[in-house]
């Protein structure tokens, strides 16, 4: 595979590239020393909020960037949470300025199938979960696990990130008038050059009339990262292209001596020392530390993010790689105090804490762009993500905080690890859920369930047989809450992601 970096390398061949990190030496003149110079820093990853923007955890300043949307120009307020950019710029005693920033969605085409939790678009799987955005009138249905709002011939815009067998695990995806040229953005494969076809994954390309530019052989081969653009599908469904492109921004790709912040999928790995991630190749040290896992638990198809140095050779040298940590953790609740200092809301009794990594969405009719933890108030409803931290703390991580109208009627919902059961009561996380068995009405009785396939009903359990679940099953209580405890109308056993 030719990776993004290697392919601008090989473009830039013969070029003397020199690296300087660290400090300025020698003495400024009095007692103090001259600072070091800031350092320059490459970002990859999805949006997480606005106020500058906020991309793997870290803020940059956008004052004076030069942005760009689909090779527009563009503002701040164009781009959206969620979307995957590209950003470069400086790092200087702990604050991040961008320089520029570029987003360019993975697609932009009809859907041609739906199936649960996923779809195809320009012959690319798209897989939606609770980490996507979704744009109006997109939404996941909770119960029966599947898409709603999207149907076969929408045409789609996504923004996501790639894994090893081509699929886009989808970061954000919005909903786009039928107009316009459709594109794609990956790997190409099954080059034919007598023919001029090559394939994506699933969609095949011909270029038999297109634009070719920036591949330094005057053609696409195998492995290269290319951008297609065309209006039209011939009657086999061959994707009739206008334009072909290396893709490759040489204003946003590191230089050996850079800080690179990545955020990405494992979609090549040899060894521990050696693999991709998202089309750069990453080695590790004795230094680099570890985050939510440890080196062994670097394989293929493992979604991290890597921050480092790029070297000389164009291989990022890791200090430090995130695991991400599946967001196992919902609550959808009124929010009941505020802590704009520590960063930290209250929902259901449980302290939540968010970061720059979290993020905000507001789903609610105000529909507030951009959103932030100061734009919550105590009594806003709201869907919260995120996983337990510290571990059997029964605190909360938020990765992600949307304000929602409470559409439910006053259904608040908890999911999380099983505890403590005694029957007719039980914990999720810490929240005190008190389940009904034996009403005179049988209809007043919790209704205890197992979560199944999307389409297919649920599995009734009785409740000594829920009773005897193992402790730190994933469940979900759903009812009413009375300030301390949860009076479960359903109680279910979850099996999948929503």
């Amino acid at each position: 595979m030719t990776t993004r970096i290697g392919r601008w390398l090989a473009v830039a061949a013969g070029a003397a590239m020199v690296a300087v990190l660290g400090s300025c030496g020698g003495d400024s003149g009095g007692d103090g020393v001259t600072p070091p110079p800031p350092t320059n820093v490459t970002t990859t990853g999805a949006i997480t909020g606005f106020g500058s923007v906020y991309v793997n955890g870290v803020r940059y300043a956008t004052g004076g960037a030069d942005i760009e949307i689909d090779g527009t120009k563009a503002t701040q307020a164009d781009l959206k949470v969620g979307q995957v950019v590209d950003i470069k710029g400086t790092m200087d005693d702990g604050s991040a300025k961008a320089d520029v920033i570029r987003y360019h969605h993975n697609l932009e085409g009809p859907v041609t199938a739906i199936e649960g939790l996923s779809f195809v678009a320009m012959g690319q799987t798209v897989l939606v979960s609770s980490d996507t955005s979704l744009g109006d009138p997109i939404t996941i249905d909770p119960d029966l696990l599947v898409i709603k709002g999207l149907v076969i011939g929408d045409v789609v815009e996504v923004s996501g990130l790639i894994d090893a067998d081509g699929s886009i695990l989808a970061t954000r995806v919005d909903l786009r008038l039928n107009e316009g040229a459709y594109d794609v953005y990956g790997t190409a494969s099954e080059v034919d050059a007598a023919l001029k076809t090559f394939r994506i994954n699933a969609l095949r390309v011909d270029y038999s009339s297109a634009n070719i530019e920036d591949f330094p052989s005057g053609a696409p081969s195998n492995g290269d990262l290319v951008l297609v653009t065309g209006l039209e599908f011939d009657d086999g469904g061959e994707f009739i292209a206008t334009k072909v492109e290396l893709r490759y921004d040489q204003e946003v790709l590191p230089d050996p001596g850079d800080m690179v912040n990545l955020q990405g999928v494992i979609n090549a790995f040899v060894s521990a020392t050696a693999f991709e991630v998202a089309g750069f190749p990453v080695t590790t040290t004795t230094a680099t530390v570890y985050e939510n896992g440890t080196v062994a638990d670097l394989a293929l198809d493992v979604q991290v993010c890597v921050v480092g140095t790029l070297d000389a050779n164009g291989v990022l040298v890791a200090t430090r790689i995130r695991f991400h940590v599946e967001s196992s953790v919902r609550i959808v609740s009124d929010v009941s105090a505020i802590d704009l200092g520590n960063d930290r809301l209250t929902v259901l009794g449980l302290q939540v804490t968010t970061d720059n990594n979290t993020r905000f969405e507001d789903e609610s009719a105000a529909d507030v762009e951009p959103f932030s933890l100061a734009g919550l108030h105590t009594g806003d409803w709201v869907d919260v993500r995120g996983y337990e931290y510290p571990a059997d703390s029964g605190k909360v991580y938020a990765t992600r905080v949307e304000r929602v109208d409470d559409l439910a009627a006053g259904e608040h919902r908890v999911r999380g690890p099983f505890r403590d059961p005694a029957t007719p009561d039980f914990d999720v996380l810490a929240v005190a859920v008190h389940t009904i068995i034996g009403n005179a009405d049988p209809s007043l009785d919790t209704r205890f369930r197992i979560e199944t396939v999307p389409g297919e009903p649920a599995i009734k359990l009785e409740p000594a047989e829920f009773f005897a679940l193992p402790e730190e099953t994933l469940v979900e209580a759903r009812g009413t809450w009375s300030g301390t405890v949860l009076t479960a109308e359903y109680a279910i056993v979850k099996t999948c992601d929503d």
